[in-house]
C-alpha cells in the first residue's frame, strides 16, 4: 500500500532529520533514537528504530542540495555489506530515486519518497510523495554558500591553493571541471571572510595560503567530505600497496603516507612515521580485487571515490626505488589539517615546504 505524504519542503539538516524519524514512526518503527553527526563513519546521523522484534541502524547523510543526475549518484560511496544508508533530502525526483535504488541506497525526502531497504535484517518501507519538486531551484539566483565541506568546493579551494591565483571565476571553472555556479559561490565566501586579495575586479589571488588550507579544514575532511570505505589489508599493507603500484590503476595517495613520500622528495624527515592507507581512486572495486582488501569498518586502509584525477588536479608521480602516485601537496594538506590533532601538525609543516605563488 502506498502512503502519500505533502509535507512542505523543508532546509537544514537537524528539520530533515526531525521530517526522517516522525516518517519512520508513522509507518510503525518504535523506540526510534537518533545520534547525530557521530564522526565515527562519517554520517550526519545514527537513526535506530525497533519494527516489531527487528532492530535496525540506518546510517542517514542529509543532502540540502540533493543529486540531480545519474553521475551524481555514481559519484555517491559504495554500499557496503552491514550498512543500511540513507539520503535525506528535501526532494529527490523519480530518476534519481531510480538511481539511488540500483546503487542500493535507501532514501527519504521531504515531500514523502521513501525507500528503506535491508536484507539482514529484513525490512522493505516503500512510500510515494510528490513526483515534481515543489520549490524548484531558480539557477539564476544561487543559494550563498555557507561552507566549504563539499567535494565540488574541495577541487576550487585545492586548485586556489596550488595556483595562488586565476584569472577569473569562469577560468577556475574551466580548470577544475567545477559548474561556474558553484565556483562563484565559493569564491563569494572566500571574498566575504577576507581570505582573497582585494584586486579591484582583476583575477581571484589568494591572501595566504595556509589561511585559507586552515579555513578549509574547519568545514572539510577526508573522511567526512570523501565518505571512504574502510578496509583491512589481507596482505599487509606493503604488500597490498605493491601490487596497487603494480596494477596500471588510477589512484593518489594521501594523509601521512603521501606526506612522508613530499618530505622525503625535499631531503626532508617526515615529523610523524606513515601509518594506514588513505587513497583516492575512479575505481573501487579495482582496488579492493587489486589489494585484496576485506571491508572493516574499523580498518585502517581507507579507499575514497573521487573525479579529481582525471580533471586538472590530477596527482604527482613520484620516481624512486618504486613509482608512487600521490595526491597534490595542498591537497594532502588539506586532508592532514581537516584530520585534526597530530595529523592537523604535519600538514602545517608541510604546507611550510610548499612554494609561494604561482606553482602551475
Amino acid at each position: 500500500m502506498f502512503h502519500i505524504m505533502r509535507n512542505v519542503r523543508v532546509s537544514g539538516t537537524s528539520t530533515l532529520i526531525d521530517g526522517f524519524t516522525a516518517a519512520l514512526e508513522s509507518v510503525g518503527a518504535g523506540s526510534v533514537v537518533v545520534e547525530r553527526q557521530t564522526g565515527s563513519n562519517g554520517v550526519d546521523a545514527e537513526v535506530r528504530g525497533q519494527f516489531g522484534s527487528v532492530s535496525l541502524v540506518l546510517d542517514a547523510e542529509v543532502k540540502l542540495t540533493p543529486p540531480r543526475a545519474r553521475a551524481e549518484v555514481g559519484a555517491l560511496p559504495s554500499v557496503q555489506p552491514g550498512s543500511v544508508p540513507v539520503i535525506v533530502a528535501p526532494f529527490l525526483s523519480p530518476a534519481v530515486r531510480d538511481e539511488l535504488a540500483r546503487a542500493g541506497w535507501s532514501y527519504w525526502d521531504a515531500t514523502g519518497n521513501m525507500r528503506i531497504s535491508s536484507d539482514d535484517p529484513a525490512v522493505w518501507i516503500d512510500r510515494v510523495g510528490a513526483s515534481r519538486d515543489p520549490e524548484p531551484r531558480n539557477d539564476a539566483q544561487p543559494q550563498r554558500l555557507r561552507s566549504l565541506k563539499g567535494k565540488a568546493a574541495s577541487q576550487v579551494i585545492a586548485r586556489l591553493l596550488s595556483t595562488r591565483r586565476e584569472a577569473s571565476v569562469r577560468e577556475l571553472s574551466r580548470e577544475t571541471g567545477t559548474g561556474l555556479g558553484t565556483v562563484s559561490r565559493v569564491v563569494e565566501l572566500l571574498r566575504e571572510e577576507g581570505l582573497l586579495e582585494d584586486t579591484k575586479g582583476g583575477p581571484i589571488v589568494v591572501a595566504n595560503q595556509l589561511e585559507l588550507a586552515q579555513r578549509w579544514a574547519r568545514d572539510y575532511g577526508f573522511e567526512t567530505t570523501f565518505k571512504p570505505a574502510r578496509y583491512f589489508s589481507v596482505l599487509g599493507e606493503e604488500i597490498a600497496l605493491d601490487r596497487l603500484q603494480r596494477s596500471g590503476l588510477t589512484y593518489a595517495l594521501t594523509g601521512t603516507r603521501a606526506a612522508a613520500i613530499e618530505f622525503e622528495t625535499r631531503g626532508l624527515v617526515a615529523p610523524l612515521p606513515a601509518s594506514g592507507i588513505w587513497l583516492y581512486t575512479d575505481n573501487v572495486p579495482g582496488v579492493e580485487r587489486a589489494m585484496d582488501l576485506a571491508p572493516d569498518r574499523r580498518g585502517n586502509v581507507l579507499v575514497a571515490r573521487c573525479d579529481f584525477l582525471t580533471s586538472d588536479e590530477g596527482f604527482s608521480t613520484i620516481s624512486g626505488r618504486e613509482t608512487r602516485k600521490i595526491a597534490r601537496a595542498w591537497r594532502i594538506v588539506g586532508d592532514l589539517l581537516g584530520a585534526g590533532g597530530r595529523l592537523a601538525a604535519v600538514g602545517e609543516k608541510l604546507a611550510a615546504t610548499q612554494p609561494r605563488g604561482v606553482t602551475v
